[in-house]
């Protein structure tokens, strides 16, 4: 089962994972009412789990399901990859960053076929259920919320003022004469930043399509395909950014189209 509130995401890790033998796709779900509600009637025996959904963290999922009696073999999907080590640490058979890539998925798949045979040939849970997994998993959610607060709002000075802008908020940055400009849902700000330090200081889900532009994927509303193969995408505030042919690629394989 996979599950991931970007449609895109879950597209493409559900064709990755229907090209590889034995390996059967029976849901998909993209919040934690309707994984829950699709676990119960599927009962699967893996669930790719994203980490990062707006009703809820997929250590959330995990939980709830642990504690109604059920122990699936758990493969967290995510860009954040703040969270490998700890997931390690939990009951997860592996994690996968996006992009997916078929080599790393191959990888994951061993693990996971390794770890369904061991819990078939024992007839039991996997070892670490119950406490000790909750305990982990609290430890994990611990870390998420950390970096949420920490990465949560984008420092800006403007005209002798310190303005903490949601991140969230933020549709699109863009280059303006030798400044950066960061376009919010309510207002515009003149930054100091220049692009490349606000990619890496906002990294996913913000993605570079063009040389003088960022853009937030979750901001996007349309994908109008244009010239020599390449885009222009609407935003949520209606404004048109271009998709230049040299970013193009990794927009395609992070878009899943």
């Amino acid at each position: 089962m996979v599950v991931d509130d970007e449609r895109p995401a879950r597209d493409e890790l559900c064709f990755l994972l229907r090209e590889i033998p034995d390996m059967e796709v029976v849901g998909e779900a993209g919040s934690r009412e309707e994984t829950i509600r699709k676990f119960l009637e599927l009962r699967p025996d893996a669930i790719f789990l994203d980490i990062q959904m707006p009703d809820a963290s997929g250590v959330d999922v995990a939980r709830e399901l642990l504690q109604m009696g059920y122990s699936p073999a758990i493969v967290f999907a995510t860009a954040y990859d703040q969270f490998a080590i700890d997931a390690f640490d939990i009951n997860a058979v592996d994690y996968l960053l996006k992009p997916f890539h078929e080599e790393r998925l191959a990888e994951t798949m061993q693990r996971l076929k390794k770890r369904i045979e061991g819990k078939n040939l024992n007839s039991t849970s996997f070892p670490e259920t119950n406490h000790e997994f909750l305990t982990k998993l609290d430890h994990i959610y611990s870390s998420l919320n950390a970096v949420k607060e920490r990465e949560g709002k984008l420092k800006v000075e403007e005209n002798g003022m310190i303005f903490l802008i949601p991140i969230g908020d933020i549709i699109y940055a863009t280059i303006e004469e030798r400044s950066v400009r960061v376009v919010t849902r309510d207002r515009s700000y003149l930054t100091n930043y220049t692009l490349t330090q606000l990619e890496g200081l906002l990294k996913s889900p913000f993605l570079r399509v063009h040389k003088s532009y960022l853009a937030q994927i979750d901001q996007i509303r349309s994908i109008i395909p244009w010239f020599n193969n390449t885009y222009n995408l609407i935003m949520t505030d209606n404004s048109k950014i271009p998709v230049s042919r040299t970013y193009v690629k990794a927009f395609r394989e992070r878009m899943g189209i």
